[in-house]
């Protein structure tokens, strides 16, 4: 009996670690296109990050590709939406506005810990026991998009 009992124990955790996996892979790789012109790319996608031992964030993340031979300067504002409504960015305008400097080429792709983290933005909480997903953000916009060869 107890040996059947450590089976059944390992199956769930089994089928855990492969849904993580799996859903690890899936995130990575679907990136959605956001914009584009003939200087930069910006996609985005959605990762979950460790918050605390209940809950974890969702965020949306961004990929910026330099497409061209120069470095460039990006500048763009971000707006968004919570439960629908329009958050006020002017009180706090510098948490919105984002400039990024990137080197011919070069790909920057944000994330839970690395140094663009803050340029990621929040959309929910994800409860760690049930994967119950409280959803906030409704909508975001980058707006004002202006490129600069430096």
């Amino acid at each position: 009996i107890n040996s059947m009992k450590r089976n059944l124990l390992r199956l769930p955790l089994f089928l855990f670690s492969i849904l993580f996996v799996n859903s690890l892979f899936s995130q990575s790789n679907n990136w959605e296109l956001y914009y584009s012109d003939n200087e930069i790319k910006i996609e985005y996608n959605y990762m979950i990050c460790d918050f605390s031992s209940t809950a974890s964030q969702e965020i949306v993340i961004f990929r910026f590709t330099n497409l061209s031979e120069n470095k460039i300067t990006l500048n763009y504002e971000t707006l968004i939406w919570h439960d629908g409504k329009e958050i006020n960015t002017e009180q706090n305008a510098d948490e919105f506005r984002k400039t990024i400097n990137l080197n011919n080429n070069e790909i920057i792709t944000t994330n839970c810990e690395n140094k663009w983290k803050e340029y990621s933005v929040f959309s929910a909480f994800v409860h760690n026991e049930t994967s119950e997903k409280y959803v906030s953000l409704t909508k975001f916009e980058l707006t004002n998009i202006t490129i600069s060869d430096d």
